[in-house]
C-alpha cells in the first residue's frame, strides 16, 4: 500500500479506547504516550474515551500533550466494571453508542479515526464513521477477536457465532480507506493477515513505561529485605494470573522444591488463576511459596529488580491472540526469564531470539527442572540477564517505539475512497 506523509496542519487523528490516564489500564497508558508524541508535532489529536474506570470507577482527568492540550472527551458509560461477564458487556454496550454519536459529533473533519480493541470490534465503529465524514481508520490491535473468544471457551472454532463475528471483524479492517493496522508482535501480525482479511499488518512492540535507575536499584534491595528474600534465589511470577496464562508448571515445582531452602516462588498479582495459588497454599503449610497482590505503580521498577529470575507464560491457544506486556519490563530489569508456552509465539521467539532465558513447552516438567537447575546458577543468571537488558535496549525502548507508531498513524494512504 502507497504511504506519503500527511501535512501536519491537516491533520486530525481521532483515537477511540475505553480506557484513558488517570485511569491505570495499560492500553490506556500507551495511548497516552503515543498521542504526546504526535501533539508535540504539531498534530491534533482527540481522545474518545469513558467516562468509567477500568474498576467501574470514574476516571475524569484533563490531559495535555508536551506542545498543547489533547483533547479528551469522556462519553458517558455504566460503570460496572470488570467483576462479572454480564457486567462488562453492559459497560461496552453503552460505550459503543456514545462513543458512535460522539465519534460523528467531532469537531473539525478528521483525518483518521483509530480503533483500538478495548471493547472488541471497535473497528466496525471506526470504519462506519470514517465513511459519513469522509476520513480515513486505522487500527491498533492489542487483543484479537474474535480469536480471543475461541481461546477462552466463549465460541467454538468455525462455528456460526464464530464466523459471524469473524466476518464483522474483517469488514471493520477492510475498505480502501483503511490507513493501516498494526499489532504487538509477530504471530498476532501473522493471525491478522492470515485469519481477518488484512493485507498487510506492521508490528511494532510496546514497552515498558518504568525508569529503572538508581533509585530503582535502591528499591529492589530495600524490598528484597522487607520480604526476607535477601539469602534466596527468588523465581517471581508477577502481573496478570488470567486464563490465558498457566500456573501449573510453576506450582508443580515450587511442591518439589519444598525441601530446597535456597528457592523462593513468589506470586503478585491477580486474576482467574490465582485462585490455583490460593488452593495450593492453603494445602501445604511448608511451601517456599507466597502470594501477594499487584505492588503500587510506583513500587513497580524495584519490584521487579528484586527478583533474581522471572517467570512468565502463556496457554499455546492464546498465542497471537494477545500478547502480554510483562516481557518489556521483565527485560529492561536485566534478569532472566524461564517461559512456559510456544517457542513460536512472540515472547518465546524474543527470548529465544535475545538468549534471555528459557523456553519450556506446556507440560515439559523435564525441562522445566533443567532451566531451574540452570537458573540457580549465578553466573548463568547474569548472562541472560545481561541478554535481556541488551535486548530490551534494541526492541523495547520507549522513545524508540513510541515515536515508530506515531510515525506509523501520521503516515496516510493517497487513495481513502472506501
Amino acid at each position: 500500500m502507497p504511504f506519503k506523509l500527511v501535512k501536519k496542519s491537516q491533520s486530525h487523528f481521532v483515537f477511540i479506547n475505553q480506557y484513558y490516564p488517570p485511569d491505570l489500564a495499560p492500553t490506556g497508558v500507551m495511548l497516552r504516550d503515543v498521542a504526546e508524541k504526535m501533539v508535540a508535532r504539531g498534530i491534533r489529536v482527540t481522545i474518545l474515551c469513558s467516562k468509567g474506570g477500568y474498576s467501574g470507577k470514574g476516571a475524569v482527568g484533563q490531559d495535555a500533550g508536551p506542545s498543547g492540550p489533547i483533547k479528551v472527551v469522556r462519553v458517558p458509560t455504566f460503570r460496572f466494571g470488570r467483576q462479572t461477564l454480564l457486567a462488562k458487556l453492559c459497560d461496552y454496550a453503552s460505550f459503543y453508542l456514545f462513543a458512535l454519536m460522539y465519534a460523528f459529533m467531532v469537531r473539525g473533519k478528521p483525518t483518521c479515526y483509530v480503533a483500538m480493541t478495548t471493547p472488541p470490534y471497535l473497528g466496525v465503529l471506526a470504519r462506519l464513521v470514517s465513511r459519513f465524514r469522509g476520513a480515513g481508520h486505522a487500527h491498533w490491535v492489542m487483543d484479537v477477536y474474535p480469536d480471543v473468544m475461541v481461546a477462552h471457551g466463549i465460541l467454538k472454532q468455525d462455528s456460526f457465532k464464530q464466523r459471524v463475528l469473524c466476518s464483522l471483524s474483517r469488514w471493520g479492517f477492510g475498505g480502501r480507506r483503511n490507513h493501516g493496522t498494526v499489532s504487538l508482535g509477530p504471530d498476532m501480525a501473522e493471525r491478522v493477515v492470515n485469519g481477518h482479511g488484512v493485507s498487510q499488518c506492521e508490528e511494532i512492540p510496546l514497552w515498558s513505561g518504568i525508569a529503572l535507575d538508581q533509585s530503582a536499584e535502591e528499591m529492589g534491595l530495600s524490598l528484597r529485605k522487607k520480604r526476607g528474600w535477601e539469602q534466596k534465589t527468588v523465581f517471581l511470577y508477577s502481573g496478570n494470573m488470567g486464563l490465558g496464562h498457566r500456573l501449573g508448571e510453576f506450582i508443580s515445582l515450587a511442591k518439589e522444591n519444598g525441601h530446597n531452602s535456597q528457592a523462593h516462588f513468589a506470586f503478585y498479582g491477580g486474576g482467574k488463576r490465582r485462585k490455583e495459588v490460593e488452593e495450593v497454599l492453603d494445602q501445604y503449610d511448608s511451601l517456599p511459596l507466597e502470594l501477594e497482590g499487584y505492588v503500587p505503580e510506583e513500587q513497580l521498577a524495584g519490584h521487579l529488580l528484586s527478583a533474581d529470575v522471572h517467570l512468565a507464560s502463556l496457554e499455546p491457544s492464546w498465542d497471537g491472540c494477545m500478547v502480554p506486556s510483562k516481557i518489556q519490563g521483565i527485560m529492561a530489569s536485566g534478569r532472566p526469564v524461564i517461559f512456559v508456552g510456544s517457542a513460536t509465539s512472540s515472547i518465546g521467539q524474543w527470548i529465544l531470539e535475545s538468549r534471555s532465558g528459557w523456553v519450556v513447552s506446556p507440560g515439559d516438567l523435564d525441562c522445566l527442572r533443567l532451566a531451574f537447575q540452570e537458573a540457580q546458577d549465578e553466573g548463568e543468571r547474569a548472562r541472560r540477564g545481561a541478554a535481556a537488558l541488551s535486548f530490551s535496549e534494541k526492541m523495547f525502548l520507549k522513545q524508540i517505539n513510541v515515536r515508530r507508531y506515531a510515525d506509523f498513524f501520521t503516515l496516510n494512504s493517497n487513495n481513502i475512497e472506501s
